[in-house]
């Protein structure tokens, strides 16, 4: 579905990369992806204001809800971070506040540290298709540290330390796309 951003993506990673030397995150990452939405057809709603939201980050023309992550690729997954929770209470506060999906899609820009370190700049756009995000469906468990829980596609935890922050690690077997880019 998003195979005709990847061009664009590399395109303006390639310019990042002219003027920085680490990897591209955050509003960042939100600003390319909206360059290459708009460049392939798609279509964006993004604006440069510096507000970097939890939930929808931009949508296409057509509808469609994105939400822009950053990841860590590690072994035969992703690893993404989410929503920080505090405000809701209870864990089935915090499972009902996730099953309400703001976006379609993750749109992911991930990178391997280990590549990093040796100097290769190598991206991974991946996109996830959020429905396979059922947080509330699963079996969660209590923890020294928060809660946890196991599925097929994925891991979660709720992090207390963090502010209950949610971490995910999504297998890549189960991504929707998954494009190599490299830079230099």
């Amino acid at each position: 579905m998003f195979k005709s951003t990847v061009p664009h993506i590399k395109e303006f990673l390639t310019k990042h990369h002219e003027l920085y030397s680490g990897p591209c995150k955050a509003e960042y990452w939100e600003e390319n992806l909206c360059y290459a939405l708009n460049k392939a057809g798609f279509g964006s709603d993004w604006k440069p204001d510096l507000n970097h939201k939890s939930g929808v980050d931009q949508t296409t023309n057509d509808g469609t809800r994105i939400s822009n992550k950053g990841g860590s690729i590690k072994l035969d997954y992703i690893d993404i971070s989410g929503s920080r929770l505090t405000k809701h209470k209870t864990l089935e506060d915090k499972l009902d506040f996730l099953s309400q999906k703001k976006e379609d899609y993750i749109l992911c820009l991930a990178t391997k540290k280990d590549e990093w370190n040796k100097g290769i700049k190598r991206y991974y756009f991946i996109v996830i298709d959020s429905n396979k995000l059922n947080y509330q469906e699963q079996e969660w468990n209590k923890t020294e540290s928060g809660w946890n829980c196991l599925s097929e596609v994925f891991s979660a935890k709720i992090q207390r330390s963090m502010s209950d922050q949610l971490w995910t690690k999504f297998k890549l077997g189960h991504c929707e796309e998954i494009y190599e880019i490299t830079i230099g």
